[in-house]
């Protein structure tokens, strides 16, 4: 059943990332986004399923920016600069910095030149810097970019909502006394 749920999901946030309008996809999400990590843990949720949430919004603003052309993500990555870089440096979550890598990724993608997205971003530390230009090599997409490198940023992102869809814990059934 939470598999088919998952899958459910997953097909719901991808539907929206590829029909609705990308820029205001984008910065409808990211505003939602940046209201949903400041927001306290709800009672009811973990520290862990948080991240999880922050992560799975986190690649479907990766998959709006694949669909904006080079000018506009230019125009858009100076607004989204905060939450990515914090999402980057996040120490609490790998899951919230491995997608936050998958959305930079994205940008690279489009852009096709790290020089321009690092100034985009700029007051990202060096030792970030190099671990992206390292994913970048990984994933093909310095300098000329294809279908190739795409593929493997879809691929990646596909390994990261695995990791956002774990089960929540059954909480303990009270007993009726």
């Amino acid at each position: 059943m939470f598999r088919q749920v998952f899958e459910a999901t997953n097909t719901l946030r991808d539907a929206l990332a590829s029909r609705v309008e990308a820029v205001f996809g984008l910065t409808t999400l990211h505003a939602a986004l940046v209201s949903f990590r400041a927001s306290p843990i709800p009672p009811s949720c973990s520290e862990e399923t948080k991240a999880s949430s922050y992560a799975f919004g986190l690649i479907a603003l990766a998959k709006f920016e694949l669909r904006l052309p080079a000018e506009v993500l230019e125009e858009e990555l100076p607004r989204l600069k905060h939450t990515l870089v914090a999402a980057l440096t996040d120490a609490s979550s790998l899951v919230v910095r491995e997608a936050a890598a998958a959305a930079i990724i994205a940008a690279q993608v489009v852009l096709r030149d790290d020089a321009h997205l690092f100034a985009l971003l700029d007051g990202l530390a060096d030792d970030k810097k190099n671990l992206l230009t390292y994913l970048f090599d990984k994933h093909g997409v310095r300098g000329m970019t294809g279908s190739g490198s795409v593929d493997r940023l879809e691929r990646e992102m596909r390994r990261l909502d695995g990791r956002t869809g774990t089960p929540i814990r059954a909480t303990p059934a009270r007993s009726s006394s």
